[in-house]
Formats: C-alpha cells, sequence, structure tokens
C-alpha cells in the first residue's frame, strides 16, 4: 500500500464534502416530525457520524473508496472507532469551524487561540490518532459491481434523496400561498409536532396584549417596549391601540420615543393644540414640523413615525386628558459625543420623570436600546429605577452577522431557528402576550441582535426582557419610507440646510420618494435571505451533478480499462 496524493486527497474531500451537505439534508428530514436540525451544529453532527460510521464499517468513505483508498489504524488500546471520532471531532473542517466561531459569545483571543491549536493538530493529526490514508494495491470489489453499488452509483442516489428530501420538507413546513408566491424564498421551516412544548405554553398564558402590557404596569411603573426595525408600520398599528386604549389614557399617559429630539416637545405641543382647517394642511404642519425634529441622520423618512404622530394628533387634539409624547434624542450636528447616545437618550428620559413627577410612562426603544444589558438605553434607566422597570420584545427577525461585517443588514427570519414563529402559527389570534420568566421560550438562548462578541450572546431570553409581543407573521409586515408633503420647497430648504452641516450624507439619495411612499411587504424585506440559501443550494446541487458525471466517466474509464 503507498499514499494517497495530494490531488487525491482533495477530490476525497470534495466527493465526501458533498455526501455530507445531502446527507444532512436527509437527516433534518427524518427527525423533522421530532426536532429541527439546524444547519450549525447539525452538519457538523452529521459530517461526524459520516466517518464514524464509514470507517467503522468499511473502512473508508465514499470519496476514499472512489479512489480506490481507505483508512489504516495504528493498534493500540484505544478502539478504532474512538480514534475516528475524536480526529473528525477536532481536526475536521466543520470541527475547525464549529470550535473556533460557533459559541455562545466569540472572545476573540479565545477564538484566536483554538483555531491555532486545531490547525496543528490537524498537521499532526496522524501522528496523533495514529489513522493514515492509503491507496489499496489491488482494485476494491466497489469497480467491479453494478453501478447502483458502486461508490459513484451511491454518491448520485445520495444526491438525489438529498434534494427531495429537503424540496418535501419545504413543502410540508411553509404555507402553501407562499410556496406559491416565492417558492426561492421557501426553506425548510421546523414542523409543529418539534415545537409542541411550545405551543402548549401559549394555550395556556397567553393574554391580549393591551390586558398584558397594563398587567406590567400595575407591577412596574416604567415598561420599555423594544421596536421592530425602524421602518416597519405594522407594529405602529399595535403601538397606537395600547396607548390609546382608555387605562393607558387614564394610568400611564406618557409614551418616550427613541424618535425625536427632546428640544422637540414644545413644538410638538404647538403643533397638537394647532387647529387645521383641513387634512392637507395637517399634514403639511406635521412635515414641516418633522424637518425640525430630525437627530441623527439628515432625514428620518419613515412613513410609520409621520402616520403615528398624525393618528395621536387626531387622538389628542381638543382632548383634556392627552397621551404626552416625549422624544428622548438629540439633534446630532456635533457627532463628537455619539457614542454615548443611549447615556444620552436615557438621561432625557429619566430627567423628565424626575422633574415632571411621572409615575408611569411607556418607552420606546429599537433593537439593543432596549436591553437590560450595560451600555444600553433601558439599562440606565433600569439602574435608576431599580426593580420598577420591565421590557417587553415584539416579534421581529435577526440580522445575519456575515451580511452586517460586510457593510449590509438582511434580515434572517430564523429566530430560534424559525421554531417560535411555527409555534405562534398554531395559535387561533395573530396578535398576543406573554411572559418570558419560566417558559420554553425564556429558556433558549438570546439571538436577537446579539453581535458574536457582545454579553448578550450566552444568556436566555428570560434574562433579557420580561416578556414577548407577538403581532402578526412575519410575510404579514409591511415597511413603508415617505411621507406626503416631505419635498415641499420650504422643506427641502432646511434639509439643504441641514446637509450642509452633516458630513458623510447626500439629500439626493432620497429623492426617489419624491413619487410618494415605497412600501415593502414582509415576504419581500424578511425572506431575501432564504433566497440566499437556496441559491446556494442549487449551486451545490449542480457542482454535485458535474461532479456526478465526472465521477461516472472516470469509472467508465477505469473499468473499460
Amino acid at each position: 500500500m503507498r499514499k494517497t496524493n495530494i490531488l487525491q486527497r482533495l477530490g476525497t474531500f470534495v466527493i465526501d464534502a458533498h455526501t455530507i451537505i445531502f446527507l444532512f439534508q436527509i437527516v433534518a428530514f427524518l427527525i423533522s416530525p421530532f426536532y429541527f436540525l439546524p444547519l450549525f451544529p447539525g452538519i457538523w453532527l452529521v459530517w461526524i457520524m459520516y466517518y464514524v460510521v464509514s470507517y467503522t464499517t468499511v473502512r473508508k468513505t465514499l470519496g476514499e473508496s472512489f479512489f480506490n483508498a481507505q483508512v489504516v489504524a495504528n493498534k493500540g488500546f484505544v478502539p478504532v472507532w474512538i480514534k475516528i471520532l475524536l480526529r473528525e471531532a477536532f481536526t475536521s473542517f466543520p470541527a475547525l469551524i464549529a470550535w473556533t466561531l460557533c459559541w455562545n459569545r466569540l472572545v476573540p483571543m479565545r477564538s484566536i487561540a483554538i483555531f491555532v491549536v486545531l490547525l496543528l493538530m490537524i498537521c499532526l493529526r496522524r501522528k496523533i490518532f495514529g489513522i493514515s490514508l492509503v491507496k489499496c494495491e489491488q482494485e476494491t470489489i466497489s469497480t467491479k459491481r453494478p453501478f447502483y453499488k458502486t461508490s459513484t452509483g451511491i454518491f448520485l442516489m445520495i444526491i438525489l434523496g438529498g434534494v427531495l428530501a429537503r424540496v418535501v420538507n419545504t413543502i410540508c413546513t411553509n404555507d402553501k400561498a407562499f410556496l406559491v408566491e416565492s417558492p426561492l424564498k421557501a426553506v425548510p421551516r421546523p414542523t409543529a409536532s418539534s415545537v409542541s412544548q411550545y405551543v402548549e405554553y401559549l394555550k395556556n398564558n397567553r393574554q391580549n396584549i393591551n390586558d398584558y402590557v397594563m398587567g406590567l404596569f400595575g407591577k412596574y411603573d416604567y415598561v420599555v417596549l423594544c421596536e421592530r426595525h425602524h421602518q416597519d408600520m405594522t407594529q405602529y398599528d399595535m403601538i397606537y391601540d395600547l396607548v390609546t386604549d382608555s387605562r393607558f389614557v387614564d394610568k400611564v399617559g406618557v409614551v418616550f420615543t427613541e424618535i425625536g429630539c427632546a428640544e422637540s416637545r414644545d413644538a410638538y405641543r404647538t403643533h397638537v393644540e394647532t387647529t387645521f382647517p383641513n387634512d392637507t394642511l395637517l399634514e403639511k404642519g406635521l412635515a414641516s414640523f418633522l424637518m425640525e425634529n430630525q437627530t441623527v441622520h439628515l432625514l428620518w423618512p419613515n412613513t410609520n413615525w409621520f402616520t403615528f404622530l398624525k393618528r395621536m394628533y387626531n387622538f389628542n387634539h381638543d382632548r383634556e386628558k392627552k397621551v404626552e409624547i416625549m422624544f428622548a434624542d438629540r439633534n446630532w450636528i456635533d457627532r463628537t459625543e455619539l457614542a454615548q447616545r443611549d447615556s444620552v437618550m436615557a438621561d432625557n428620559i429619566i430627567r423628565t420623570i424626575e422633574s415632571d413627577s411621572l409615575k408611569k410612562s411607556l418607552i420606546i426603544m429599537n433593537y439593543r436600546h432596549a436591553f437590560f444589558t450595560p451600555g444600553c438605553c433601558g439599562e440606565y434607566i433600569q439602574r435608576r429605577f431599580p426593580g420598577k422597570v420591565a421590557n417587553v420584545m415584539i416579534n421581529n427577525v435577526k440580522l445575519d452577522f456575515l451580511s452586517l461585517a460586510l457593510g449590509k443588514e438582511i434580515a434572517r427570519p430564523d429566530l430560534r431557528h424559525g421554531e417560535w414563529d411555527v409555534a405562534f402559527e398554531q395559535m387561533p389570534t395573530d396578535a398576543f402576550a406573554f411572559d418570558l420568566k419560566d417558559s420554553p421560550f425564556g429558556n433558549d438562548n438570546f439571538d436577537y441582535f446579539a453581535l458574536p462578541w457582545a454579553m448578550e450572546n450566552g444568556m436566555q431570553y428570560q434574562d433579557m426582557f420580561n416578556g414577548f409581543i407577538y403581532y402578526k407573521a412575519l410575510a404579514d409586515h409591511r415597511a413603508s419610507v415617505g411621507f406626503n408633503h416631505l419635498f415641499d420647497p420650504e422643506n427641502v430648504a432646511k434639509l439643504q440646510e441641514r446637509e450642509k452641516l452633516i458630513p458623510g450624507y447626500w439629500l439626493g439619495a432620497w429623492y426617489y420618494l419624491k413619487d410618494g411612499p415605497q412600501v415593502t411587504e414582509g415576504k419581500d424585506i424578511y425572506f431575501e435571505y432564504n433566497k440566499l440559501l437556496n441559491t446556494a443550494f442549487l449551486w451545490i446541487c449542480l457542482s454535485a451533478l458535474l461532479l456526478g458525471c465526472i465521477m461516472l466517466v472516470t469509472r467508465y474509464i477505469t473499468h473499460k480499462h
């Protein structure tokens, strides 16, 4: 026997890697009624099991069989299968990725140290584990059998099985209408039977949203609501319904918002007190006010903010007991302290609560600003009023870290691998709330807007939020940018003056909104990530098919000679 050369080893790796990808699809489908197997660490587990089973049964993988090679292990006290298990668990390609990156919290020095150690183990794994890959001197029986019994035939059948498994899994776990409208945006999801523990909890513990939040105000003085992404319109239907509830008006009556400049509060009160003869003049007045109420960016063009303030005007105008809207941010022309923005917003809120003796208030913050971890606005408020602050998350997606690192923000519709959304869809209503403490939801590891190095990683949802609001399925959300009278001449003049003061912004980037608000449906906002996954899988299928054809031709020529 002689050692295989580097090209044979590379070919072996490529064949086995493709095999494992399609085996993963088959395994994920087979266990889907009981458990949803995510890509990571699922593909790592399948990888290890593939090598362990292959080596302990026939001493070779499909790739090695194709090149007429097999593993040879040195004799010793440790069983071969244990050596193989350890070898693949620590020195395989997915092991390198998993041990380096797949921690609850990414610590750079730890990851670098693990990577270096594993790299050394990979270089020395033949000596460490005593396992070698050698080429047999004689032809193996696999080259003399009919097609369907050869390594090439098995490889092609696994490809076919993997494709069928993924397609069937996708069809069985997605809404039919969604499959018809957006087939490329549908991927395998958890089955209803695999999320039974969540469903049972919701059946017995979900509440009406307004009842739940008002119940929190019975226990706490201040409730922080974790807003979805800023352009989402749907959530503001729910928020408006909450803050105009008679119980909220009577017992709370104050809403702090991340959006809006604290120095503009009096100007907004003046706007609310002004009587506009018609709806057009109301919208003109509101658009003009918003030009003076910018904070971090050159322009805040989101339709939901304009619409919410307009609806609140109609609710509050000429009303004796109003719902006060308190903006919390600063006009950041001087951006030297922008890194302290959370503490600035928290300070504006805390000073108002104390100076106005506010006993109750709702605080709307986006993403991490609502967290109770150090450096976040919610944490500053909680620290000032210990035991008096609760926070609630609204159902949302998470951001893909890789795309974020590349300067893009691609949403991933797989919070907790999509298990939560599947459980929510089993309920008879699309609007409810519940406590996270001591629930299957609360016991799950936190994965919402948690950057790999952030302290939020490794925490549970019940450590991050008191409660959770589910309001409409992701596909039913809608986002909108732009509002009426945004580009009236006087408003453009104000924005142009602001443009001169803030470097790095260009007003022309928003000129496409001159045609009116641009609305995007949920399936087009959140499911592009799935489309990328499916596109990648299609390319893998094509490469596997090409590889299979090359293997067939090679085997045919070898068999003929």
